[in-house]
Parts: structure tokens; C-alpha cells; sequence
């Protein structure tokens, strides 16, 4: 067996095993998808922001910049001052909401809020 063939097996076991280990913790939809709504502040910030800025902080924008020069570091101040006012003004309502809602994702909140039976707004969100 080649090395990267071991390495595979090894990660697919190491997922397998993870995977059943938080099974039992997992007794709702809820649980699984927003682990429960029990996160606290600091680790909902960051895996947002991880999920948010992945290839396009590390490979996009430096080309941008690259490509374009200095002046497209006005991006970052945009950026950052949208993600400021989305974590001050909308995330602690948005969650209240939701939770009162019940709504586990961003398109199933407006499809609760707006009453939309004809699911138009999920699957544009899901788009």
C-alpha cells in the first residue's frame, strides 16, 4: 500500500469515528445544523469569518491588487466596514428572529417571515 493510500484510509477512519462520536449529541435538526444555537460569541465569529474570506481573502483579493495596484485596497475598508455593521446591527437580531422563527437558515428565515408557501424564496436562496 502507497503512503497516500494510508493517509486516506487513515483520514476516512478519523471521520467515520468523529462522525459517530457527535451522533450522540446531535438529537435535532437544530442540533446539527447551528449545533444547537449553544456557540458561543468568539467561535460563531470566527467560522463565520473563515467561511466568508477563504479563497477569495487569500487568492482573489492580493490579485486584484496585484492586477489593478494600491487604490483596490479600498475594497478591504468596504468589506470591513460592511462585516462591522452585519456583526453590530443585524447578527443579534437576525438571531432572535430566527429563533423565534424557527428558522434554521438565511432562506428559510425570509420564507417564514414573508409566509411564502409557493418556496420561491428557498430555492433563489439555494441558488
Amino acid at each position: 500500500m502507497s503512503a497516500t493510500l494510508i493517509g486516506f484510509i487513515t483520514y476516512l477512519l478519523i471521520l467515520l469515528v468523529v462522525g459517530f462520536l457527535t451522533f450522540r449529541f446531535n438529537k435535532t435538526l437544530a442540533d446539527y445544523v447551528l449545533a444547537g444555537r449553544r456557540l458561543g460569541v468568539w467561535v460563531v465569529t470566527f467560522s463565520e469569518r473563515a467561511s466568508g474570506e477563504s479563497a477569495w481573502l487569500l487568492l482573489g483579493l492580493p490579485g486584484v491588487v496585484f492586477a489593478s495596484g494600491l487604490s483596490e485596497l479600498w475594497v478591504v475598508i468596504g468589506c470591513t466596514s460592511g462585516i462591522l455593521f452585519s456583526w453590530m446591527f443585524v447578527s443579534r437580531r437576525l438571531r432572535v428572529e430566527s429563533e423565534n422563527n424557527r428558522a434554521l437558515t438565511i432562506p428559510e428565515y425570509f420564507e417564514n417571515k414573508y409566509n411564502d408557501t409557493t418556496k420561491i424564496i428557498r430555492t433563489f436562496g439555494t441558488i
